[in-house]
């Protein structure tokens, strides 16, 4: 998990990244407590991007649960730029329906604290995370494999871009991990992607798509892709209700299971606030 070392170091390149915090008496300067709007988006096709969401996957009888959510704390206003910070927790469940039970097969652990920085259309996202993966159940004699201890701490920095002419945005980053297990010395995972359309369609539904691109070193840069279409139902200010068809490409995000490729097609049923 992320030690006071870690958070420490984080503080001081927030301060270093943003010294006109200090210098702020000429500028109007606003904290706010629990802000309802957030400055960074929400990477829709990212499959361990932080959410309340449950996916039907159509090509067996798994089902995938998610729940969780990245809450800003703190906002500051600056003349320049909003700045916020944020907790992030979701846990990832892979499920398996069989008639008359339910087996829960692996439970992945992710926590993130961001620091976000909004300027006009351009958005970056600074932070320190962690990620810990675990079978469950009976899921070791069930896939007759051994339990694998995965763990990864990391930083990540991503930027997003608002782009007016195809009703969304795009955006790149990395995760370097600084402490991992099994596989070490391998630490970088870059991701690009992009959310577009938005196209309302009637006065409560919109559509729209979204593309999300990963590679990862410890897997010799191999990938894994993500395509989603999707419907925006209902919405009420801080709460969406999205619809989304998935097709998942590549390498597992389950990192028990890194070596692995596997095609999903995901029905998802997402709650976003």
């Amino acid at each position: 998990m992320l030690s006071r070392n870690n958070l420490a170091v984080l503080v001081v390149l927030f301060l270093i990244l943003f010294p006109s915090i200090g210098q702020a008496q000429d500028s109007a300067l606003v904290l706010r407590y629990f802000p309802q709007k957030k400055v960074f988006p929400i990477l829709l096709a990212d499959g361990l991007a932080h959410q309340f969401s449950l996916s039907r996957v159509t090509d067996n009888n798994n089902w995938i649960a998610a729940i969780g959510a990245s809450i800003p704390i703190l906002q500051l206003n600056l003349s320049w730029a909003t700045i916020q910070g944020s907790a992030s927790v979701t846990t990832f469940n892979r499920i398996i329906k069989t008639p008359g039970h339910i087996t829960v097969h692996t439970i992945d652990y992710k926590v993130d604290i961001p620091f976000d920085i909004r300027y006009e259309e351009f958005a970056l996202q600074v932070g320190v995370g962690h990620i810990s993966c675990h079978f469950a159940d009976d899921a070791i004699e069930l896939l007759g494999q051994r339990s694998i201890q995965h763990v990864n701490d990391y930083f990540r920095i991503v930027g997003a871009y608002d782009v007016a002419a195809i009703g969304g945005h795009v955006y790149a980053g990395f995760n370097y991990s600084y402490g991992t297990q099994p596989v070490q010395h391998r630490p970088w995972l870059l991701q690009i992607g992009a959310d577009f359309g938005n196209i309302q369609l009637l006065n409560d539904v919109s559509i729209y798509g979204a593309i999300d691109l990963k590679v990862r070193q410890e897997v010799q840069w191999g990938s894994t892709r993500s395509f989603q279409l999707g419907f925006v139902l209902f919405p009420r200010g801080r709460f969406d209700l999205r619809i989304a068809y998935t097709l998942r490409m590549g390498h597992e995000e389950r990192v028990q299971f890194y070596l692995n490729s596997e095609t999903l097609n995901l029905i998802t049923a997402f709650i976003d606030f």
